[in-house]
């Protein structure tokens, strides 16, 4: 018999199947996200060890092809990030976190960066005591996502003249980034926001800002959630995903 494919993965979904079975939606550290049947997983809980809840970091041992849904023959949980949890707002966080994955991400193709972010921002949303700071992690994980994926926005020039000097720039949705004002259109400020030299520059570092040093970042809850809305539908608008803010 063959040997088991193996790999580490997060849980992303779940979905009954049949009077027992589940179909399980991982983002692994080898093959991206896949689906696998976890046989008989309603009906014993031993097998999986708590493993299939979303969330849970696992490492998984699979049967078949992990591209053409293969089925799960064990797994060991790695961390099932408890205390996340107990808390409503640490739940909603996460959550949105994995639904930007799987509408943006949702291939098997190796993606060892957007596997490790998730992994990181997991960790990061159940270790922090201030829930005011969640909206600024859910903001660095969705620049550091669409730059995994090279979707970020272009704000280090004018996206039309390729300006570097202004201060003043609107951040243009449809244009895919920075416009400067002599660029702009009158109608622009229906599609876009004017950024503050701070926010600019906060935007063109963000998916540099390492997850292991985030006790060091500061930016104010409403400056964050503004810029997250802005990155929000810049992101809708460009991949014809309605994304969670």
């Amino acid at each position: 018999m063959s040997q088991p494919f193996h790999s580490r993965a997060i849980v992303l979904s779940r979905e009954n199947f049949g009077e027992a079975d589940q179909y399980v939606q991982f983002l692994t550290q080898n093959w991206g996200v896949i689906t696998v049947l976890a046989r008989s997983a309603r009906k014993s809980k031993r097998r999986y060890v708590g493993g299939l809840d979303i969330f849970c970091h696992d490492d998984i041992f699979l049967r078949g092809d992990p591209r053409e849904r293969p089925y799960l023959n064990e797994l060991s949980v790695l961390n099932s990030f408890p205390n996340l949890r107990n808390d409503l707002e640490k739940m909603l966080a996460a959550g949105r976190a994995v639904q930007w994955i799987r509408r943006l991400a949702d291939m098997a193709t190796p993606m060892p960066s957007v596997y490790s972010l998730l992994g990181q921002t997991l960790a990061v949303i159940e270790k922090e005591p201030n829930p005011d700071r969640l909206e600024l992690l859910g903001l660095l994980f969705k620049l550091k996502l669409l730059s995994s994926l090279g979707l970020k926005p272009r704000l280090e020039a004018c996206v039309r003249c390729g300006e570097t000097e202004s201060r003043e720039i609107l951040f243009d949705i449809t244009g895919g980034g920075a416009v400067c004002r002599k660029c702009s259109p009158r109608e622009l400020s229906s599609l876009g926001e004017v950024l503050s030299e701070d926010d600019r520059h906060f935007l063109i570092a963000g998916d540099q800002l390492k997850l292991t040093h985030w006790d060091q970042f500061e930016f104010s809850r409403e400056k964050s959630s503004a810029l997250s809305r802005l990155i929000t539908q810049f992101a809708s608008y460009h991949t014809h995903q309605r994304l969670p803010v």
